[in-house]
């Protein structure tokens, strides 16, 4: 009932939202008015819509004093629905019990219509049943399907991941294992560069004073100074050579991404049906 009221909502004419908000906030003389330039126009409601349009009306002119405007109103929503009642709880009893009236009233017409609904009610199900009877008799005439469509969702997040998350996500394993595999190179020859040169520039047993043979700029020998100059250089290649990678498996995951990616599988392995897993 809820997801029916709400697609009501979703879906109901500009007149009918703005008699419904007066309706709701009280105002029943601006509603009533509303209703009656629109209904007046024979619109092409649904049934649902039709039936609330005239049920307001029919409160709205009864809370108004035209008891004759309601009895119409509450008439025409019975046309519509016959078996229709009015909720004790939302509605004074007052109203209630008119509209039980007006229905009692117009058993007779009534009779027929709710007749000839519970007729088209069981048309409806003879007919949906006849149409799974058809599908099932042709299921079992074909045998099961001969392949299944699986529907894999991509993220597009990993495009942005390092270690070639992009590039495996994208079915390309050899790309993504050979970035994966430099980046993490580059990564450790990078840490143990930073290491080493803390190591050194810290070690205070190596440290020398001017004046001493191969110590022309203290603290440290030229030697050491020179180890620093590569160790440094190692350092830079490396993180340089880390975030290359990154760069190029960023831009290559960017290149070669698709959303969603459908294949065909055989129907034991996709178990007959279409599913959607994350792939990476």
């Amino acid at each position: 009932m809820i997801p029916l009221l709400l697609a009501l909502a979703l879906t109901a004419p500009p007149e009918l939202k703005r008699a419904k908000d007066r309706f709701e906030f009280g105002a029943y003389a601006d509603a009533a008015g509303t209703l009656r330039r629109y209904l007046a126009t024979s619109p092409p409601l649904t049934e649902e819509q039709a039936i609330d349009a005239y049920r307001m009306l029919g409160i709205s002119e009864f809370q108004l004093g035209d008891q004759a405007q309601a009895r119409a109103a509450f008439v025409n929503l019975l046309s519509h629905d016959p078996d229709y009642a009015l909720d004790p709880f939302l509605v004074p009893p007052p109203i209630v019990e008119f509209f039980d009236r007006v229905k009692r009233e117009h058993e007779p017409a009534l009779a027929p219509l709710r007749e000839r609904r519970r007729a088209l009610r069981e048309q409806e199900r003879l007919a949906d049943e006849a149409k799974r009877r058809l599908l099932a008799e042709e299921r079992a005439r074909t045998g099961p399907p001969t392949k299944v469509v699986r529907v894999q969702e991509r993220l597009y997040l990993f495009n942005w991941m390092p270690l070639g998350a992009g590039q495996f996500q994208n079915g390309d394993r050899a790309k993504g294992t050979a970035i994966a595999a430099g980046q993490i190179v580059a990564g450790l020859v990078n840490l143990g560069a930073i290491v080493f040169h803390n190591q050194l520039a810290e070690d205070r047993t190596r440290t020398c004073i001017s004046g001493q043979p191969g110590c022309s700029s203290p603290p440290y020998s030229d030697s050491d100074r020179e180890l620093l100059g590569r160790v440094d250089a190692v350092k830079y290649v490396s993180a340089g050579l880390f975030w290359a990678l990154y760069a190029y498996g960023v831009w290559d995951a960017h290149q070669h991404y698709v959303p969603i990616v459908e294949t065909e599988v055989a129907p034991g392995g996709g178990g007959g049906s279409i599913s959607l897993e994350w792939a990476f």
